[in-house]
């Protein structure tokens, strides 16, 4: 008896050391990777985890870019690849299957990250200061979804969580990647990716990439919160009901598409409107008969016709699947890529000035009876009883933007102009030259003035601010 209890004790001591051991390759890991990490990040962390069945993580992780103040905290890092001996005993060969996950991601919508975002998308504006996205028709004077925008939604952070997973089969070579992102309040996005490859071949990128087939590929997109908050921001700027923004957006965009000549079905349009309902689902399947690889994108890159029908797409809408037969690809795609922004259609749905009016009482002058009671009416005579003249004197008209034929631009060099191209570039600055080839336009932006010159012929409408 004593025997055994002491066979127990040491086997309590050997499991706890190989316990010890395996935690301390755990942190000395977690450490090396701050380390190596140092130079672009502040890396800091609470506890380490570390599983029996070979799970390893962190709780309480907080990674700060140098260039950011604001830092992405995560509650809990997971790590699974297989048992503890393998990260004890180390091996060059990718695991058979990976488990990753991260819960509750969460990165402030004001960190340096999404300012310098917002400025790279300003910058990008001020070459073409009129542009209006087509998502953002009716909405207001938002004239696209980008951060700003967001935080006007109400997202003060973006709170995640992350579930990563990889499988490896090295006798079927076969290969599976799936992910899922939660973002809180905004929507769920679930992906599968399927591929003919040796998992060994992963080594070495290249080669895995160069001979690697696609099988099979989805994604499914959930609408959690994300559609309900455009629509009570858009139905706010623009001051209407949710419904009415959603209606009036509606009939924006088809017009939209009919001013740029895409040719779209009716289920298309139908299914665009379906997509922007709350709780609204997507999904998106390639199904490529005989896998796709690098070969056939080479082959078929010139081609998009011959590309989409060889990934053989399918496309659902809330359940209801998107028809997809007989559309001439090839065509549809130089439409959309052609297609200019929503301003010109922003622009036709403004309503008309209305000049204002006010009434002056013009009093002419009448003789009368002193005895009112009295009065007598004998011959007819040049004056008769006092009347109220009404006259209508129309204010002086505010300046707004009219729009002016281009041949009288002449007369107006120096005044504040809007451009609009037949390429979707618009301009609006000040006029500042006009001449036999085209004008010239001068733009305030955030570096300094610059002078954009167009020629007549890129030229479609003129508004002079007059």
């Amino acid at each position: 008896m004593r025997r055994l209890g002491t066979w127990l004790g040491a086997g309590v001591l050997v499991a706890a050391a190989v316990y010890g051991t395996y935690w301390y390759q755990v942190k000395n890991k977690v450490d090396e990777l701050a380390e190596q990490l140092a130079p672009f990040a502040d890396v800091q962390y609470g506890t380490i985890y570390a599983h029996p069945n070979g799970t390893v993580g962190v709780n309480a992780l907080s990674i700060t870019p140098l260039a950011m103040h604001a830092p992405i905290s995560i509650s809990q890092v997971r790590i699974r690849a297989g048992t503890p001996f393998d990260l004890l005993l180390g091996s060059d060969e990718p695991p058979e299957e990976l488990f990753v996950t991260l819960a509750g991601v969460e990165q402030s919508m004001e960190s340096a990250f999404f300012h310098e975002l917002q400025k790279q998308m300003d910058l990008v504006r001020e070459a073409n200061p009129l542009y209006i996205s087509p998502a953002a028709l009716g909405c207001g004077n938002i004239r696209q979804f980008d951060v700003n925008a967001v935080r006007m939604m109400g997202y003060r952070d973006l709170e995640m969580d992350v579930e990563l997973h990889y499988r490896g089969d090295d006798v079927a070579r076969k290969i599976t990647f799936e992910a899922m992102v939660d973002v809180r309040n905004m929507g769920e996005t679930r992906m599968k990716m399927a591929f003919s490859a040796d998992p060994r071949q992963l080594k070495n990128p290249l080669m895995a990439t160069g001979s690697a087939r696609l099988d099979a590929f989805e994604v499914d997109y959930r609408d959690t919160g994300y559609n309900q908050r455009l629509t009570s921001l858009c139905a706010r700027e623009a001051e209407m009901q949710p419904a009415t923004y959603r209606r009036h957006h509606h009939e924006l965009f088809a017009r939209w598409v009919e001013v740029n000549g895409i040719e779209l079905p009716d289920a298309w349009m139908a299914a665009y409107a379906d997509l922007q309902q709350n709780g609204a689902r997507m999904s998106l399947a390639l199904t490529p008969i005989g896998g796709f690889g690098s070969a056939e994108m080479m082959v078929m890159s010139d081609d998009p016709r011959y590309l989409i029908e060889k990934l053989n797409p399918s496309v659902t809408i809330n359940d209801t699947a998107l028809d997809l037969n007989g559309v001439q690809w090839n065509e549809l795609l130089v439409q959309v890529a052609q297609a200019g922004s929503g301003t010109r259609v922003a622009r036709e749905r403004q309503p008309v000035p209305v000049v204002d009016e006010v009434v002056a009482e013009e009093v002419v002058e009448a003789v009368v009876d002193a005895d009112a009671s009295a009065v007598t009416v004998t011959e007819p005579v040049e004056t008769a009883a006092p009347v109220t003249k009404i006259t209508r004197v129309a204010k002086p008209r505010a300046k707004s933007f009219q729009e002016t034929p281009v041949a009288k631009l002449g007369g107006h060099v120096g005044a504040h102009v809007r451009i609009f191209t037949y390429f979707g570039n618009d301009v609006e600055g000040r006029l500042v030259a006009v001449d036999a080839d085209g004008i010239r336009v001068e733009q305030r932006l955030a570096q300094g003035m610059a002078e954009y010159p167009l020629e007549y012929a890129r030229i479609q409408q003129v508004e002079v601010y007059r």
